[in-house]
């Protein structure tokens, strides 16, 4: 009955970006970066959650040892320039072991003309001034602006053409095809790909930008906008918005069979048509010594209101008591999948992030907290950097998951994580 599967709370141990800003190396005319990992992990499991009973859903070993290697390749030759960002890992633990590899970008970019660049390949798309989300994305991953967490750091991009148009006074647009499926965790699991289409257009000010979209996504319509302002020096004041006109958020469902005296709950995407809304606002500010401070508002009108999130626990208690019954797959099933749906379910988030690049010495220390308003749920979380010779660091962090009895966080199949890890930038 229980599961291996991992879901969205296991981390790896990664630096959010290469500390080199220029290619480590060149091999024949490809510039190279690249970053090296060992990495240990530690997530005990909560056996006592509504979608963990007594431990018999999920099987995650406590410890995880990593070991990574990432390289970014670039070659140019005249107007075209070649890309690429690769990522493969091994896991390691005490009973198994398995290889991932990821393909984040290997795409073509062609400059036709000086204001025109043609594209095409596989990469991911990162637009939005926001650093826990970006509503204002069509394509959005799951936190990828995160790098304190680096829950969506690694995956496999997709396939796209592009087209980018760069006029003068500061405007530019582009035009979007590609592949997309979406990792919103509250989809559910079992997102399949569709063809999306986007028209992006943007403005850049002396000290501002902003740029409006608009996608096709299937069968769904998204619009959205985002803005970013400097105010003098310091302070940075940003803000994002999207509305879709499909919700597509995973619900439970009730199934009632025959005579009336056995039922069992399913998830089902609900597909109603209606326009609804995600956005956030938030700035960061940087004090003269350096110290950075991030503040951010985020609603999701596509996530669980107050009484969905109560019927998904009601459902989850009518389930753990079938676990023994004939209907003890479906029932396993479900609390499988609603475990996969945990990390951002509420509508309505604070965020605060607070970091020091020379806290002590080299040492760049980064916390965080985000608060559910809500159901006052607490993920409280840091990473701690220190660099070691020329081109290395050693790392290491942890979250922690509480708040109120009910809420998101205290359902969340770990109650902690800590992890650490060498990592070496070639």
């Amino acid at each position: 009955m229980k599961s291996t599967r991992h879901g969205a709370m296991a981390l790896v141990l990664a630096a959010a970006s290469f500390s080199p800003s220029t290619p480590a190396f060149d091999l024949g005319g490809v510039g190279v970066r690249g970053q090296a990992e060992a990495a240990w992990q530690y997530a005990p499991l909560r056996d006592d959650t509504p979608f963990n009973p007594d431990g018999r859903i999920l099987d995650f070993p406590a410890h995880t040892g990593i070991l990574g290697l990432r390289l970014s390749p670039i070659y140019g030759s005249g107007p075209f320039t070649l890309r690429g960002d690769f990522w493969g890992q091994e896991r390691i633990r005490s009973t198994d072991g398995d290889a991932d590899f990821y393909t984040q970008a290997a795409a073509l970019d062609w400059n036709v003309s000086d204001n025109v660049v043609l594209s095409g390949g596989v990469d991911i798309f990162k637009w939005g001034p926001g650093y826990i989300w970006n509503p204002s994305n069509p394509f959005q991953d799951q936190e990828l602006n995160f790098e304190d967490r680096v829950f969506s750091y690694k995956r496999n991009g997709e396939v796209y053409a592009s087209l980018d148009w760069t006029g003068e006074d500061g405007w530019g647009a582009s035009a979007y095809t590609l592949n997309h499926k979406s990792r919103e965790k509250v989809y559910g699991p079992d997102n399949r790909y569709d063809w999306a289409y986007a028209l992006r257009l943007r403005k850049q000010f002396t000290s501002s930008d902003v740029a409006l979209t608009y996608a096709r996504i299937g069968d769904m319509n998204f619009v959205g906008g985002s803005y970013s302002a400097a105010i003098g020096d310091k302070l940075e004041l940003h803000g994002e918005f999207s509305v879709r006109d499909r919700r597509r958020t995973a619900l439970p469902r009730r199934i009632d069979l025959p005579g009336g005296t056995e039922r069992f709950y399913v998830f089902d995407r609900d597909d109603r048509r209606e326009w609804r809304p995600q956005f956030l606002v938030g700035g960061q500010y940087t004090t003269e010594s350096l110290v950075n401070l991030i503040v951010e508002y985020l609603y999701n009108g596509e996530a669980y209101s107050e009484r969905e999130f109560d019927r998904l626990e009601h459902a989850a208690g009518s389930s753990t008591p079938l676990l023994d019954s004939p209907l003890g797959p479906a029932a396993g099933g479900f609390l499988g999948t609603a475990n996969t749906l945990l990390g951002r379910m509420q509508r309505h988030y604070l965020f605060a992030r607070i970091s020091d690049n020379h806290l002590i010495g080299d040492l760049d220390a980064r916390a965080f907290l985000r608060y559910g308003i809500e159901d006052q749920g607490v993920l409280l979380g840091g990473l701690l950097r220190y660099p070691v010779l020329d081109r290395a660091a050693i790392l290491m962090g942890g979250q922690y998951y509480g708040g109120a009895s009910g809420s998101e966080t205290r359902d969340i199949p770990f109650g902690f994580v800590v992890y650490s890890g060498f990592a070496l930038y070639l």
